[in-house]
């Protein structure tokens, strides 16, 4: 929310040095000019014991409804906008899976599902590939993009990417393989 209030945003390596905080947490910051940028009781670095409310499970808040239909104003409708100026602070149920939990599954699923695709090949069946390419499209777009981060920065030959980079910008965080692997 902040980016619409100001045009000065925050520096990624400020927020990656902080344990994560609950969305409510850029409604109470504190702005301030000068150093420290912004003060809050949740605002812990990563080097040390994250805030007691940082580590347990956040709360959902319930939306707001009318109780019936009579309490709604006459000019309120569904989809009219009227909520357009609220801030959303639904935050979804924490993960308690680790990284590389989550990680390897996300890695079993891709390898049995490529399995499968390699399958598909002896059918040569259009249909499946069409249909890939339209609902998996984002997908093969990221892996396209990190695969050519990779292969650029492993080459002596091309220019290293840039870190905001248009084409390959959702490759940011993916680490490259050395060539030798």
């Amino acid at each position: 929310p902040n980016f619409v209030k100001t045009r000065f945003l925050v520096c990624k390596h400020l927020v990656q040095s902080v344990h994560p905080v609950a969305p409510t947490f850029f409604l109470e910051v504190q702005w301030n000019r000068t150093i420290p940028f912004w003060t809050h009781p949740l605002l812990v670095p990563l080097d040390s014991c994250p805030p007691p409310l940082a580590t347990a499970a956040m709360p959902v808040p319930v939306p707001l409804e009318p109780a019936n239909e009579g309490e709604m104003e006459s000019g309120d409708e569904v989809g009219d906008g009227a909520e357009d100026d609220l801030v959303d602070t639904f935050c979804q149920q924490l993960d308690t899976r680790t990284f590389q939990e989550r990680m390897l599954t996300h890695v079993k699923n891709i390898r049995d599902f490529c399995d499968g695709l390699e399958y598909q090949i002896q059918f040569n069946d259009y249909r499946m590939l069409t249909v890939l390419e339209r609902n998996g499209s984002s997908f093969l777009r990221l892996a396209d993009n990190c695969l050519s981060r990779e292969r650029r920065e492993n080459s002596s030959r091309s220019r290293s990417p840039t870190t905001w980079e248009k084409g390959t910008a959702s490759a940011m965080f993916y680490r490259a393989r050395s060539s030798s692997q």
